[in-house]
């Protein structure tokens, strides 16, 4: 009944049109819409003449932003098997290939394949008066579809991740699987003639592109980096979110979030160039390069997004491949350009005396809580270095007094002050830690203890994306630990076995120009500890490990930690070229050769 209302109303629309058209003076001039032929790989975007006496295509995408639920046309995997599980009422399309469709699909699914006309041609065989959600394999495809349907008329949305990182992980996903086919014969819904014209016009250019790097109007992550490094004319562009952007992007990546507002910066995009659009998974830049090519912009988006844990091994980040953040990278040039004459160290005979007097500080002890237990500094609070616990208790230490901090050699502790520093904390890390430092001075006993000082107010505000970043930098840990990274550090045996085994890497010795002349290990870069460090980082490699060592393995420590925040795989040699104080540790202590 809803149908033959819906052909009738059609019908009296048309006549009404015809009657308007006998009595105006000036001719409605036709939509047309041209798809240039591919002659290279760049994409040809659809070219549209929007005039009609209705709503513009430019005003159907720009009110899909506008009109964003909160839901962003999306459903999580869950959602949708439970919804499934309960057989609500709904469309649901699978735009996989055929023979992903057969082996195995969601129960009532109809296959549409993605790369074709087929998801143009069922539009008019799916009911308007239901929902529809679709799948594909990442989510990204989908993405685009999504934004199709709904600019359709659909009350469309596409599941998160797809079927082969969402909706396949799902706890009892197998209930709602078949293979059973469904199929939709019957024309029962009428599409606005000017977006049906639009909409055959973005599936029939999939052909055009198909054998060409932007085939599925998306380009893979090694494309994308060599469009990069031949330094292409393109734009970069980032639909996350703006503290995302700030947090990290691809270097070069302008930002535009995805949301409500979107479509009002459409207008500064060129149309003579192509734009890579990227989000997180794939998914939202997925419906953002449909809008924008319906609208001209030759738009592609970057396989697998900036990467995310669940859509591994795809993705920017997944892949290996770094970011930036101007944000980081301003704080990390001021930590140097503002260095004191202490360089955020304090040795361990000061300390020891600043304890006994009783000065108001905060003290960090980084070291195990099994170290921490058996004997520590008064009033010392502990985190342990090798997860995420120095990250939470930022917002439990005090901003308005001094922060000292100390490990067992002052290594990372030395990585741990770059990273206090950059958060507002004044502070300090204890030279040569409390096994080489603190525990050798006079009279030290008497500021030992092994009772347990805890902080558990949250007295204090991280600008968030710095929060960010630190937490990111103390969770990637975890990543290294069974390496020879371990720990952001390299043994002195292991960096010995790289430089035998010819490894590609870079060398690179923070001591003076002075000391370096003296001698330094064979194959190493001088980059000199300092108020003029930062500058040196543009010239670093940021697609290969950086090994950095200083005398014991502190100030190397604190250039470690810049470097990671802004994109290079940078470590620390386990106590640095070795001095007397910190013997056995170091590389001269160990007895390995250095050169002039």
């Amino acid at each position: 009944m809803k149908t033959v209302k819906r052909h009738f109303a059609w019908l009296l629309i048309l006549v009404l049109s015809f009657s308007l058209i006998g009595c105006t003076q000036e001719p409605i001039e036709e939509t047309s819409m041209v798809v240039e032929g591919a002659d290279s790989e760049e994409t040809q975007a659809v070219e549209v003449n929007t005039e009609s006496t209705g709503s513009s295509l430019e005003e159907q995408v720009a009110a899909y932003f506008e009109n964003m639920p909160e839901h962003i046309y999306k459903m999580s995997q869950k959602d949708f098997v439970e919804m499934v599980a309960a057989g609500t009422d709904a469309t649901i399309l699978d735009i996989r290939s055929a023979a992903d469709y057969e082996a195995s699909h969601i129960k009532g699914a109809v296959n549409a394949p993605w790369g074709g006309m087929a998801i143009a041609d069922i539009m008019t065989k799916i009911p308007m008066d239901q929902p529809v959600y679709l799948y594909c394999v990442s989510g990204q495809t989908a993405g685009q579809a999504v934004h199709t349907l709904n600019l359709a008329g659909f009350d469309a949305r596409s599941i998160n991740l797809g079927f082969k990182f969402g909706i396949s992980k799902v706890e009892g996903v197998d209930q709602v699987l078949t293979t059973e086919a469904t199929t939709l014969t019957e024309d029962i819904t009428v599409i606005d003639p000017i977006v049906k014209k639009a909409i055959d016009a973005y599936y029939g250019g999939l052909a055009a592109v198909k054998d060409t790097r932007f085939a599925s109007y998306k380009v893979s992550e090694d494309e994308l980096n060599a469009m990069m490094e031949a330094d292409e004319d393109f734009v970069l562009l980032s639909v996350r979110s703006e503290k995302d952007y700030l947090l990290g992007h691809i270097e070069g990546a302008i930002n535009l979030p995805f949301g409500k507002e979107m479509a009002a910066g459409f207008a500064d995009l060129p149309k003579d160039k192509t734009v890579v659009v990227y989000c997180y998974s794939g998914q939202t830049a997925g419906q953002t390069v449909a809008a924008m090519r319906l609208l001209g912009i030759d738009a592609v988006s970057l396989n697998g997004g900036m990467g995310v844990g669940s859509n591994a091994p795809i993705g920017w980040t997944n892949k290996g491949y770094t970011t930036v953040s101007e944000v980081i990278s301003e704080k990390v040039t001021a930590y140097f350009e503002n260095m004191p004459e202490h360089i955020y160290k304090i040795s361990q005979a000061d300390f020891v005396e600043l304890v006994k007097a009783d000065t108001d500080a905060t003290i960090l002890d980084i070291r195990s809580a099994s170290d921490y237990e058996a004997s520590h500094v008064k009033g010392a609070v502990n985190a342990p270095w090798g997860g995420t616990a120095i990250a939470e208790i930022l917002t439990k230490l005090p901003m308005d007094k001094p922060l000292y901090v100390y490990c067992v050699s002052g290594q990372t502790a030395g990585q741990t002050v770059n990273l206090l520093n950059l958060a507002g904390f004044d502070a300090r890390s204890v030279n040569l830690g409390f096994k080489f430092g603190i525990s050798k001075v006079e009279g030290v006993d008497e500021v030992l203890t092994n009772e347990a000082t805890v902080l558990t107010e949250d007295i204090s505000v991280i600008d968030p994306t710095i929060q960010a970043a630190i937490t990111k930098y103390y969770a990637g840990l975890s990543s290294v630990s069974e390496s020879i990274f371990a720990n952001y550090k390299i043994s002195e045996d292991n960096l010995k076995q790289l430089i035998a085994d010819g490894e590609d890497f870079v060398l690179l010795s923070a001591r003076s120009a002075k000391d370096y002349a003296l001698g330094h290990i064979e194959g190493a870069i001088n980059m000199p500890f300092g108020k003029d460090m930062a500058a040196g980082f543009a010239s670093l490699p940021k697609d290969k490990p950086v090994v950095v060592y200083c005398y014991s393995g502190q100030t190397a420590g604190q250039a470690v930690a810049a470097m990671r925040l802004v994109g290079i795989n940078a470590v620390s040699l386990n106590g640095g070229m070795g001095v007397g104080s910190n013997a056995p540790i170091g590389w001269t202590n160990k007895g390995f050769e250095v050169v002039q």
